[in-house]
């Protein structure tokens, strides 16, 4: 990688350096120990997210007839976060605390 590395120039050396980075910042943090992980029977795939994203987003976000924009999606999609988290009620009491007390952004 080093040597691919000095041969790269401008923005395909910066990406290269960013993912570089990335293996080098996780190993030291020990997020790619596998063996450790399936040793005690940890997941290391992604199907557990994927199924997630497909429970969570997709068969309640898309369907006939359902249209979302961008930030109404993403609303929806933190308040059924606060939902399943169990943090419903204070999620309702910012919003209704933002909405008493609005904070003015200088």
């Amino acid at each position: 990688m080093n040597k691919l590395r000095f041969n790269l120039v401008g923005e395909r050396r910066k990406n290269l350096d960013r993912e570089i980075n990335y293996f080098i910042k996780g190993n030291k943090e020990g997020r790619f120990n596998y063996h450790k992980i399936s040793k005690i029977k940890l997941p290391i795939g992604s199907g557990a997210v994927e199924s997630l994203i497909r429970q969570a987003v997709n068969l309640r976000m898309k369907g006939n007839s359902k249209f979302w924009l961008k930030n109404n999606a993403e609303v929806i999609l933190h308040a059924r976060c606060q939902w399943i988290a169990g943090c419903w009620n204070n999620f309702c009491d910012s919003i209704l605390t933002a909405l008493i007390k609005p904070v003015q952004i200088a």
